[in-house]
């Protein structure tokens, strides 16, 4: 079975269901009564040229679940996912672009697997080290796996800006809470059902949110792993990306983060904590 756009008119089936909530619309693609182990969330926005072939490569079993997150896309993406056949697929389309961490987020509130991937949409990813990905989790070694090009092979050079931002943001993370992972802006990423917790009242959902889960993970002595990878280089389109809102939000979490980890906020009443955080991220 394909995914159809459902428009407003359109009487849903028992096969697909339409529902309105949050500005989004939700295309659910009917699974079969087993519940799925594995759920690939993929942010997803102008990514025509790329996202089939990235879903194309995903396991095809009825094990996994794949969750794209249409973020307000301009170009025809959706209409490349529509012409997909066989495969276990649900839509979630944001009219507005909300930017990566809100799409993630949503992906993983509509996930419902025991183990969540999420990886980009522009086919820098390998969808078949999916299963490398979550070894250590399937193992019970790891809450958390990280993929990284640091570690594995990155076939393009790596621009120096993104190198000190990921040195930086290692250095407190290994000082602040022990914890040592070189490529920590890595999209390519596994969790558990008790990692999940992470995602909870979390400060950052846009250009933040990868530094944050990561610290609040160590925060609460989850166990991350850092496993090697491959990154190819990104074939089609471009990164949509404000160095200096990243700084900034990577500065204000590792602050906040800082301040929790030494219980600072604990001595400030939490409707003043929150303001503070949010005074920081602005």
């Amino acid at each position: 079975m394909t995914i159809r756009q459902l428009l407003v008119n359109d009487h849903p089936d028992k096969h697909h269901l339409i529902q309105y909530s949050d500005n989004s619309i939700h295309i659910n693609h009917h699974l079969k009564n087993e519940r799925p182990l594995i759920s690939v969330v993929i942010p997803v926005y102008n990514e025509e040229k790329s996202i089939k072939n990235v879903i194309d490569r995903i396991p095809n079993h009825q094990r996994y679940e794949i969750i794209l997150v249409d973020d307000g896309s301009t170009d025809k993406s959706f209409e490349k996912v529509k012409v997909i056949k066989n495969r276990h697929i649900r839509v979630i389309k944001h009219k507005n672009n909300k930017g990566y961490g809100a799409a993630i987020l949503t992906g993983i509130k509509y996930a419902t697997g025991d183990i969540i991937v999420t990886m980009d949409s522009d086919g820098q990813h390998n969808p078949e080290e999916i299963q490398k990905l979550i070894k250590p989790i399937m193992n019970n070694q790891a809450d958390m796996v990280i993929g990284s090009r640091y570690l594995g092979q990155c076939n393009y050079k790596i621009p120096l800006h993104t190198r000190v931002g990921e040195y930086f943001i290692d250095f407190f993370l290994w000082h602040l809470f022990g914890k040592n992972v070189k490529n920590n802006q890595s999209g390519f990423r596994a969790f558990n059902k008790r990692s999940l917790e992470v995602f909870n009242d979390l400060i950052y959902n846009k250009f933040g949110l990868c530094t944050e889960i990561l610290f609040k993970a160590a925060l609460n002595n989850l166990k991350i792993k850092e496993i090697p990878i491959t990154v190819d280089p990104r074939k089609y389109g471009m990164s949509y990306i404000c160095i200096l809102k990243i700084f900034i939000s990577i500065s204000s979490c590792i602050l906040i983060y800082g301040l929790k980890k030494f219980k600072i906020l604990n001595f400030i009443p939490n409707a003043l904590s929150r303001r503070i955080s949010k005074r920081l991220v602005k």
